[in-house]
């Protein structure tokens, strides 16, 4: 400030702050600011606080600046007074130079830090709850036994691969694990066929990563916290699991007519009576949709911030 006996009155504790001040540099209480509380003394114009020259005369303000603003109406009383108009009385408050008191930069109150963490608290929580009621929602479509399953839904789609019974997710580990049990993998697996190999192998990787997946949602909804990053993991799985199953759809179901392809055709076409289902398209969707969900959920923390 220009001068020094400019000040701003504390109306908690009494300590004077610079005229520009917003929060008491001594007990953090907020004050009330004027927007022009600088009155020139040639023409009493008034000017910012931070102007050096009268805006309407271009006098000097370095004199006649003795002003202080009272804590009560937020009037600008001259130094020289004791008692404001209001009946307010500055008589007793400890008046130092504001110039030497240190301003916090950027004050915050604690009600803005406490608003602004509820509501960053209550979007993360929010987010992360949706998350979770999705992947639960996807976990079941591609995972339920078919016992499990409305025969309206196995009758639709087929399941995964079809010989007369529907066969899901739950199948497919299911299947694995007995052929690990049994010691015959390798023969399980020659018998099945690459088509078949697949699915095994995406489905049990998939739930390795719902799992995963469903403890750091939970983990997420207490701390409310979200990712930094989009999930690229996501969207790797969804290339390897979208060309893979994306193979075997189109082996089992179009007839393709050409001989440089008919090897390759072979090596993805599902034993003989067993067809591809439509919730086999399931896998690459699942990693498609969270891949997504991690993009808006980091787009929201941008904009939260």
């Amino acid at each position: 400030m220009n001068g020094a006996n400019n000040y701003n009155m504390c109306p908690r504790c009494g300590n004077s702050n610079p005229l520009t001040a917003k929060y008491c540099s001594r007990c953090g209480e907020q004050l009330r600011v004027p927007e022009e509380p600088v009155v020139c003394h040639k023409c009493h114009t008034h000017n910012s606080p931070v102007a050096n020259f009268c805006r309407n005369c271009g006098a000097e303000l370095k004199v006649g600046l003795e002003t202080k603003i009272c804590p009560k109406c937020g009037k600008e009383v001259d130094a020289h007074d004791n008692v404001c108009t209001c009946g307010y009385s500055f008589v007793g408050f400890d008046r130092v130079d504001p110039s030497a008191t240190p301003v916090p930069a950027t004050p915050v109150s604690v009600t803005d830090k406490a608003k602004g963490k509820k509501e960053r608290t209550r979007g993360g929580r929010a987010w992360a709850i949706f998350a979770f009621i999705l992947l639960l929602a996807l976990g079941y479509y591609l995972f339920a036994p078919i016992v499990a399953r409305p025969a309206v839904l196995t009758n639709l789609d087929h399941g995964a691969t079809y010989d007369g019974t529907a066969h899901y997710g739950y199948d497919y580990i299911l299947g694995t694990v007995k052929a690990l049990k049994g010691l015959n993998f390798v023969e399980t697996y020659r018998t099945y066929g690459l088509a078949n190999v697949i699915l095994d192998a995406l489905y049990i990787l998939t739930a390795l990563t719902v799992v995963i997946q469903l403890i750091v949602l939970i983990v997420r909804i207490f701390t409310t916290k979200r990712s930094k990053h989009a999930n690229w993991y996501y969207f790797v799985m969804l290339l390897i699991s979208g060309i893979g199953v994306g193979l075997i759809f189109l082996f089992n179901k179009v007839t393709i007519n050409i001989n440089f392809l008919h090897s390759v055709a072979e090596a993805f076409r599902l034993p003989s009576g067993t067809e591809i289902g439509w919730a086999a398209l399931a896998l690459p969707a699942y990693y498609l949709i969270f891949f997504f969900v991690s993009l808006g959920a980091r787009l929201r923390k941008k904009k939260d911030k």
